[in-house]
């Protein structure tokens, strides 16, 4: 994702040397130009990129002459945040277009440029930074007129493809790619070069080029799936809707379930805390096997549910009290009282399956255990005894919002 935004960068510093690059007999001085963006992708939001652009320009440059072709390469380090991004959608490898946009200001003439180029493919690390390197050449432009040239970096716009080891897209889009906008951070010197153009003639006929830069610029959609929020602290939001059901195992009967799930992310840590929201839910049950019974059951969260990334998925330690709010036995009421409930909170080590995606959802599956019931009313003791039980199970499926 961010990593085209360097690629991207290099192009604008491609272009910037192009306009600028002096006569073929003008010694070109080295030049490197660092500038930061921040681009924004679906999944991880607004992300910060830095781009270092280095290249060799003249200082000085003839009228009339044309400036030939130019080396230019870049080196970008987009940070942890993202890279942790890519892994959680099962990427390995990335590759795209980026479009770069650049700004060439001398007598007369006031030129906005904009530059596609191709991303080589880069292998995604599991962890930590990553650099992007790209190189290319410059067209070839002939000023006609003495004075000073300026050459400013300016935006960009990415359109890349994160890939899965075996090739196929990961899903991030329905075609798997991603066109995302990159917007420099305010403050800074973007000015690549300023050249001295030598020369006579007193006119303002503006410059010719060779290969013409003043094609339609090649544009990049706007991005169409909405930016994710990001919370404070720098982590990033995730939304699931829960289907499911549970199994009580000593009173042989299941409910079932429905809610959602919200998660703060720290993709740096790869942790989370989340809200667990379940509906109210019934269960019917029989006890001694053959005294027919049923429940209207409340499950609340207890505390900020916590958990870990692993993998393309998450494990959860998930921690709730149970509430029995009706109890009937042979369709009459025992208990009514809200409070009947766990003496002491549940708590579960819930895992994603092996084809979790946090792009789309999938499984996750765990167990628990229900302590002694209180305030269920006269037959406290005897619902309380086969309500008490180890190894009820969870089985849940998670819809991505």
């Amino acid at each position: 994702m961010t990593v085209a935004a360097a690629a991207a960068a290099g192009a604008v510093g491609l272009v910037a040397t192009a306009l600028v690059a002096g006569a073929q007999t003008s010694a070109a001085d080295p030049i490197s130009l660092t500038l930061n963006y921040h681009c924004t992708f679906p999944l991880v939001g607004s992300q910060s990129l830095k781009v270092v652009i280095n290249t060799d320009l003249p200082t000085t440059v003839n009228t009339g002459q044309p400036t030939g072709a130019f080396d230019i390469k870049a080196v970008s380090t987009i940070n942890a945040d993202t890279v942790s991004g890519l892994s959680l959608i099962g990427a390995t490898t990335l590759e795209g277009t980026a479009t770069a946009s650049a700004t060439v200001a001398a007598p007369s003439l006031n030129l906005p440029v904009s530059v596609p180029i191709t991303l080589d493919k880069t292998n995604i690390p599991a962890s930590g930074e990553m650099n992007i390197n790209a190189a290319g050449k410059t067209p070839s432009l002939t000023f006609t007129q003495a004075g000073q040239a300026k050459i400013t970096v300016g935006d960009l716009n990415l359109k890349v493809t994160p890939r899965k080891a075996d090739g196929s897209v990961t899903g991030i889009t329905p075609d798997g790619t991603i066109d995302a906008p990159c917007t420099q951070d305010s403050g800074q010197n973007n000015t690549l070069a300023t050249i001295t153009i030598n020369g006579g003639g007193g006119t303002t006929t503006p410059p010719t080029t060779t290969p013409p830069v003043t094609t339609p610029p090649t544009t990049t959609p706007p991005v169409t799936t909405p930016p994710t929020t990001t919370p404070p602290g720098g982590g990033i939001k995730y939304s699931f809707g829960i289907t499911g059901q549970t199994a009580l195992k000593s009173l042989g009967s299941t409910a079932p379930i429905t809610g959602s799930f919200d998660a703060d992310v720290n993709l740096s840590a790869k942790t989370f805390t989340g809200n667990l929201q379940l509906n109210p839910t019934h269960t019917e049950f029989k006890l001694f096997g053959f005294l027919q019974g049923s429940s209207d059951v409340k499950v609340v969260q207890n505390g900020p549910q916590t958990g870990e990334l692993v993998g393309t998925g998450f494990k959860a330690h998930i921690k709730f009290d149970t509430f029995l709010t009706t109890v009937n036995l042979f369709g009459i009421p025992i208990s009514t009282d809200p409070k009947c409930g766990t003496t002491s909170p549940s708590t579960s080590e819930m895992t994603t399956g092996p084809d979790f995606d946090l792009l789309k959802g999938g499984k996750l599956s765990g167990t628990y255990s229900l302590s002694a019931l209180q305030n269920c009313g006269p037959f406290n003791d005897i619902v309380s005894a086969f309500a008490k039980s180890d190894g009820n199970s969870l089985d849940l499926t998670l819809t991505k919002k």
